[in-house]
């Protein structure tokens, strides 16, 4: 049973209104997962291809190319530009989450719909915990998830009083 605060955020209209807000940012969800997927792909590769091509262009022992200066570098800045790109589209995608649920549903629910998407994300998951820690995660966040919502709606509130 959920508490008095979470039956008040959680009403059928609101999560109407999240299952729409979630159809309008699969799109963005899809390109921040294929971009975790990349950075340990593109880690790997960036390890990978200067050291086979050392072992191609020299005819040597390719783990005599890990300590040859030039290469890496190589592999450095191979790690380091494919954890920066992954992390900017993470942020990019986070960004017009944001700006969708700030410009077409805060209006209408005077709060995030990414904090409630990560609200019912946790009841859920609360709901399915088999441990104690698990159980405990979980409720944390929810009950953090709550406060964050409730003081979105107050702010609003107290906003449309000026």
């Amino acid at each position: 049973m959920l508490p008095s605060r979470q039956e008040n955020i959680l009403t059928d209209k609101h999560l109407k209104l999240l299952d729409r807000f979630e159809k309008d940012v699969a799109i963005y969800d899809r390109l921040a997962e294929f971009s975790v997927v990349m950075s340990s792909i593109g880690i790997i590769c960036s390890i990978l291809i200067p050291l086979t091509a050392y072992s191609f262009l020299i005819r040597g022992n390719p783990y005599d190319g890990i300590t040859v200066s030039p290469y890496i570098y190589f592999v450095i800045a191979g790690i380091v530009v494919t954890v920066l790109l992954t992390r900017l589209v993470i942020i990019y995608a986070d960004r017009k989450k944001h700006k969708i649920s700030e410009t077409e549903y805060r209006p209408v629910t005077g709060f995030c719909m990414c904090d409630f998407s990560m609200l019912r994300s946790h009841t859920k998951r609360l709901e399915r915990a088999k441990t104690m820690g698990e159980r405990l995660r979980h409720a944390k966040l929810v009950n953090y998830y709550t406060e964050l919502i409730m003081r979105q709606r107050t702010l609003q509130l107290d906003q449309t009083y000026y």
